[in-house]
């Protein structure tokens, strides 16, 4: 997709023109949720009237303090809590400190991955915050980049800030037993457009007008004995049912094609409006199938006047046995580390997130490997295809060590070389039994220690 800086305006409108239907509200209330818990790792920065940036623990949000802004020296903490906005994507977070006061607009950046962008379902995004009554609004004006996928806009003071989607369907994931039966619902979020800079957001629970929906399994309207089936039990709601055997292109994408429902925007100063809107919910279908769950954690020291920053990388996959074969049908990679935690006196930027120390990018081999006797199980072994270990690039500004010299300014790109040339990224072999209970199937160091790795395998069992 060609790169457009996207200001969108108002949200979702309903084409009413070619009926004579009109629009009636049934029911609609006011979108107030509690308020998110902590979720993650706080990060903190002092920036003074010059300015400066601070980027969230796992690189997804950043908050850029333009000089001027604020009079004296402050300290900044992005903290990532629950989403509990409604439609909410991904992670909320708290900026603090709360009830500061800017004296110019502070840039918030969202950043999102590619399975945001797929058809026009990042069209759908934009930015909510939530107030202390718990009341969440929309950001009105914002910038929606395709080509860096990112979302950003100006905002003016501090609370719990999140993305959320226009339209979405309920769940977006989830995994389901071959022959079981699950219910998807499309949720619709609006906003009413009496601020200047916000605009309150109202989840419409019921809507008489004429809009419609096409499902489809894998783009087999209503789905078949392959794909799995759709029974349309609502306007928004359906019943897919899975397939009794793994189908051939899994997990099966369940698109529903909006008609009626019209997206305005305003691209390059123009307006414009999307009409054709597909939303999209990933169902991993599994029989007998195992879960490898893979974390890691190593300290990177970098010398008494840099410090020591903390990486922590996480990815899985589920492993599913048909019969006498054995085949990867689900990866995760966590291309942004969940974890990035600094010690020492500098200040860090971080320019580039990496892929990790945990990468999959493919297999040479997979193997199911029978008993030698009746009181052994079955082993799956699993040879991956080399993955570089790819760490953040930072970006150091550091405190002079002695009197008269000067504050230091570097970065770890010459480490991160040295890392991805010599460095294989986990998981390089995996090797488990097929039987039931957790097992832990590699281990080295204790958590919290200078280096740590764990490997666990769990069978999955209906959910």
């Amino acid at each position: 997709m060609k790169k457009i800086a996207l200001y969108a305006l108002l949200f979702v409108s309903m084409n009413v023109s070619a009926q004579n239907e009109a629009a009636e509200d049934t029911i609609a209330m006011s979108a107030i949720t509690t308020i998110g818990k902590l979720d993650g790792t706080k990060t903190e920065m002092n920036i003074g009237k010059e300015g400066g940036r601070i980027i969230s623990s796992d690189g997804k949000v950043e908050l850029i303090i333009p000089a001027g802004a604020i009079s004296k020296k402050t300290t900044f903490r992005i903290q990532p809590v629950t989403n509990m906005a409604p439609n909410g994507k991904g992670q909320a977070y708290r900026f603090e400190p709360s009830g500061i006061e800017f004296q110019k607009p502070v840039q918030l950046i969202f950043r999102y991955d590619e399975d945001e962008s797929r058809d026009n379902m990042q069209l759908l995004m934009g930015i909510a915050m939530q107030d202390n009554s718990g009341q969440w609004y929309s950001l009105k004006k914002f910038i929606l980049d395709t080509v860096a996928k990112t979302l950003s806009g100006d905002i003016n003071h501090f609370s719990d800030w999140s993305k959320f989607d226009e339209l979405k369907i309920d769940p977006s994931y989830a995994r389901i037993k071959v022959k079981k039966s699950m219910s998807l619902t499309i949720n619709m979020i609006t906003a009413d457009d009496g601020g200047d800079e916000l605009m309150q957001l109202i989840p419409m629970k019921k809507k008489k007008i004429p809009w419609s929906a096409t499902w489809m399994a894998n783009e087999i309207i209503n789905g078949n004995a392959t794909e799995g089936y759709i029974s349309v039990t609502s306007r928004t709601s359906v019943k897919y049912t899975a397939p009794a055997a793994l189908p051939p292109k899994n997990p099966v994408e369940v698109t529903a094609e909006i008609a009626g429902i019209v997206y305005k925007t305003i691209v390059k100063g123009k307006s414009e409006t999307f009409e054709k809107l597909r939303l999209v919910s990933n169902i991993l279908i599994y029989d007998n199938a195992y879960e490898v769950t893979m974390v890691s954690s190593n300290d990177a020291p970098a010398g008494s006047v840099l410090g020591t920053v903390t990486y922590k990388d996480t990815g899985s996959f589920v492993v599913s046995i048909s019969g006498n074969e054995a085949k990867i049908i689900e990866k995760v990679n966590k291309n942004i580390p969940d974890k990035l935690e600094y010690k020492g006196k500098c200040r860090i930027v971080q320019e580039k997130a990496g892929s990790g120390n945990i990468h999959i990018i493919g297999t040479n081999s997979i193997k199911l490997i029978p008993p030698a006797s009746p009181n052994e199980n079955s082993r799956i072994e699993i040879v991956f295809k080399r993955a570089p270990t790819i760490f953040p690039l930072l970006k150091f500004t550091c405190p002079p060590v002695g009197s008269g010299s000067e504050w230091y300014k570097g970065d770890n790109q010459q480490a991160n070389v040295f890392a991805a040339k010599f460095l294989a990224a986990y998981p390089q072999q995996v090797k488990f039994e097929v039987k039931d209970g957790e097992q832990t199937i590699l281990l080295l160091g204790k958590e919290g220690s200078e280096v740590f790795v764990k490997f666990t395998v769990k069978q999955i069992k209906d959910e």
